[in-house]
C-alpha cells in the first residue's frame, strides 16, 4: 500500500500550512528522509523530508493551504493503486515518521529560513543549503542571503 505524504505539525499552535514548493515531481524516485517539499506555517518555512522511499506517485496539493496531518501526496511502487478517498484519512499509530514534529533547527540536511530570506534566495538563485544562518536557532535571515550573494 502506498505511503501518504502528510503535513506534519511544525509548531505547537499550527493547524494548517501553506505548501510552497515540491522538490520532486510525480514519477521521480524519492529516498526516505530526502527533502520532499517546503511548507510555510504562521512562523517559519520548513523543508519536510520524505516519509518513505519509492516513487512519488501523485501530488494531491501542489501549492496552497493544507490541514494538519492531511495527505498531500503519495509514495509507493510504480503502478500501485492510491486510495480513492483521501479526505479524513486515518493513519495507524505505526505510520511513517512523517508524524514526528519537525524541529525548526538547522541541520546539514534541513535549513529553516524566514519567508523574506526564501524569497530573496529565489530572486538571487542561491541555494539555502549554502547559506549559514545567524538568526535564532541558526535560522537564515534575508541579511544572511545577501551576505552569501556578496561572497559569490
Amino acid at each position: 500500500m502506498p505511503t501518504p505524504v502528510l503535513v506534519p505539525k511544525a509548531t505547537l499552535t499550527m493547524e494548517a500550512a501553506d505548501i510552497v514548493a515540491w522538490r520532486k515531481q510525480p514519477g521521480d524516485a524519492v529516498a526516505k528522509d530526502e527533502i520532499l517539499f517546503e511548507m510555510e506555517t504562521d512562523k517559519v518555512i520548513v523543508e519536510v523530508p520524505s516519509p518513505a522511499s519509492g516513487i512519488l506517485l501523485r501530488i494531491e496539493i501542489a501549492k496552497g493551504r493544507a490541514g494538519l496531518e492531511q495527505a498531500i501526496g503519495w509514495i509507493g511502487d510504480l503502478g500501485e493503486a492510491i486510495p480513492a478517498q483521501t479526505e479524513g484519512l486515518e493513519v495507524p499509530a505505526a505510520a511513517p515518521e512523517s508524524h514526528t514534529t519537525v524541529a525548526p533547527a538547522q541541520t546539514p540536511t534541513t535549513a529553516t529560513a524566514t519567508p523574506a530570506a526564501r524569497r530573496r534566495a529565489r530572486e538571487l538563485g542561491i541555494a539555502l543549503g549554502s547559506v549559514r544562518g545567524t538568526g535564532p536557532g541558526g535560522r537564515i535571515t534575508e541579511n544572511d542571503v545577501d551576505n552569501r550573494a556578496r561572497q559569490i
